[in-house]
């Protein structure tokens, strides 16, 4: 008998979650490995006990990096100015006094807002929030130090290595070593004016923490009949306050706990809740050495990774698909659609200006690198969907990656005045009825022939670059063979409730998602991580969109080629795998 979905959602309890969310930003700051940290961890493992769970407490060592003092003075003409700033985690620490050098405007900070710029052994000045991009050009560039500059009066801390999760052997040297500070809009404009009047200097005083903490992960499990489940999932580490990124998603997943927890014995798949540590301070090291630990049990057990950043923000009024691979897309968009009767915008203008990918033609709600996406390599498909502000709301920041979209995002601003308990309990009903779906499900709602699009998508784009020098239109028409063979096994399996044969089809749509997944989204072998930069499908491939010209560069025209039919090798062997995973399903 199928379950009521609606007595869930009407469980949940706007009272509990403003509470949780009330109590954690009460404790400032959550910086990972911290007392904060453990009296956070203290309270989620005290309310789970109290809703009849065992949780248990990971502890592991993590690096972690955040910032302790920063300070800046523009010298101008006219005299010193302090300006109020923030540092970054991994930013570069100063020596004592400071370091005092000339300013240079480089726009954006991209790599080619550097050319026929000299800022070796200077200071940078970016019109852009700190990341590991801009970093890493500024590096690159020789720069000593980055002044970045927010869209508002806020003041933004970030993160700026590359590396994802604690960095394994020599991994370390790649973080990029400048010393980094942020600063808001209206004084980024008094930067902007003194230099306007000739050659100016600043001194940067950055005192930043780097190192090993031992780290706090709490869980909790409800187990189903089978041995499946879903990983659900929200960092508790924060900066400053942290209201909207992420208490509120460490209040939505306690209570999901414990609304969910009265299915206990009726669910055919279970759940585990995870509260990751190291997202904001250790770059996703939390949600990484979960997945590198429990690596075999999340491939061979693992449904979807379901994660939960920045719900509940007042003035969210729109839903938005993001980090949802393609298999469960159309679950994940039609049951948000039947739950809120909200708007669901698909398109790109609703995407935060961070972390969208890079694609041409595929959907710019699939992952990004971002949002603890640690499971890549395991093959875990991933969904989310967000309440955001609209594109146009006054309080919408495009520069940001949280919160909603909202300009508030880590900084100081973020407090508790900045949730909505109403969204926030109708954000949890709606997760409520997605997990339960997915934990109570004949067939799980996979569609094998959308994942196959993301590859003929995908594929158009290197093959409109590059197809006149490469097989591209062969690997399309072998994915096109690839879909036309799942859509006929899913015609096959409409309405089908016999167990074995639902069991049989639900371990295929998993072997298949682990089959594709690695080599759809990332570069390095499925026991890696790629580094927190750039995203697009089939990533190995992207050399086709800069290949060089046979005629200018011969040489490295073949040196390219020669890389990229290698890896169109690995994109066909693994798309001829799942094919015949499709094609000898028997039911």
């Amino acid at each position: 008998m199928p379950l009521d979905k609606q007595a869930a959602r009407s469980s949940v309890s706007p009272e509990k979650l403003s509470a949780t969310v009330e109590y954690l930003c009460s404790l400032g700051e959550k910086v990972s490995g911290s007392p904060e940290e453990k009296l956070a961890c203290d309270h989620i493992v005290e309310k789970l006990r109290s809703y009849g769970y065992e949780p248990v407490v990971h502890t592991f060592d993590s690096y972690i990096s955040y910032p302790i003092e920063t300070k800046l003075t523009v010298h101008t003409r006219a005299g010193d100015i302090s300006l109020p700033a923030v540092g970054v985690a991994f930013g570069l620490s100063t020596p004592e006094g400071g370091v005092r050098a000339e300013i240079v405007h480089v726009g954006l900070g991209r790599p080619a807002d550097y050319t026929g710029k000299e800022v070796s052994g200077k200071i940078a000045l970016v019109d852009r929030l700190p990341s590991p991009d801009n970093a890493l050009a500024a590096a690159h560039a020789g720069a000593l130090g980055m002044i970045c500059i927010s869209a508002g009066q806020q003041r933004h801390k970030m993160i700026i290595t590359p590396v994802w999760g604690t960095p394994e052997f020599e991994q370390v040297l790649k973080i990029p070593r400048v010393h980094v500070c942020s600063i808001a809009k209206p004084d980024g404009a008094k930067v902007h004016a003194a230099l306007a009047e000739g050659p100016l200097e600043a001194t940067m005083e950055c005192k930043v923490f780097e190192g090993l903490r031992e780290v706090r992960l709490p869980m909790a499990e409800i187990k189903g009949r089978e041995d499946h489940f879903s990983l659900v999932g929200a960092h508790y580490c924060s900066w400053f306050d942290g209201s909207t990124d992420n208490v509120t998603g460490d209040a939505c997943v306690l209570e999901l706990a414990r609304v969910l927890k009265a299915y206990e014995g009726k669910l055919r798949y279970g759940l585990k809740f995870c509260w990751w540590p190291g997202h904001s301070h250790g770059r996703y090291s939390g949600s990484t050495w979960y997945a590198d630990t429990y690596y075999q049990e999340l491939n061979e057990n693992g449904i979807v990774y379901f994660n939960i950043d920045s719900p509940g923000v007042k003035g969210a009024t729109v839903y938005v698909p993001r980090h949802q691979m393609a298999e469960v897309s159309e679950y994940n968009e039609r049951v948000t659609t039947e739950v809120t009767g909200w708007g669901t915008l698909k398109t790109s203008n609703a995407q935060l200006s961070l972390g969208k990918r890079a694609d041409k033609y595929v959907s710019s709600t699939r992952p990004a690198r971002a949002a603890d996406q640690s499971f890549w390599g395991v093959g875990l498909s991933s969904m989310s969907v967000y309440s955001m502000l609209e594109p146009d709301a006054k309080d919408r920041d495009h520069n940001v990656g949280g919160s909603g979209g909202a300009w508030w995002w880590h900084s100081e601003h973020e407090t508790f005045d900045k949730f909505d308990p109403e969204i926030l309990s109708q954000d949890t009903r709606l997760y409520t009825t997605i997990l339960l779906g997915l934990s109570t499900a004949d067939v799980l709602p996979f569609r094998l022939d959308h994942i196959a699009q993301d590859f003929l998508d995908s594929l158009r784009e290197y093959d409109e670059a590059a197809g006149e020098h490469l097989p591209f239109a062969e690997l399309r028409a072998e994915a096109q063979q690839f879909q036309d063979a799942c859509v006929a096994l899913h015609n096959r399996l409409e309405g089908e409730t016999d167990a074995a044969v639902t069991a049989g089809a639900n371990k295929l749509f998993l072997n298949v998602a682990r089959t594709l997944n690695p080599v759809l989204y990332q570069v390095c072998s499925p026991f890696e991580h790629d580094p927190a930069i750039g995203s697009r499908a089939l990533p190995s491939l992207t050399r086709a969109l800069s290949l060089p010209s046979p005629t200018d560069d011969p040489q490295g025209y073949v040196f390219v080629k020669t890389g990229l039919i290698r890896r169109m090798n690995q994109v066909r062997h693994q798309l001829r795998e799942a094919s015949e995973l499709v094609r000898g399903f028997s039911g």
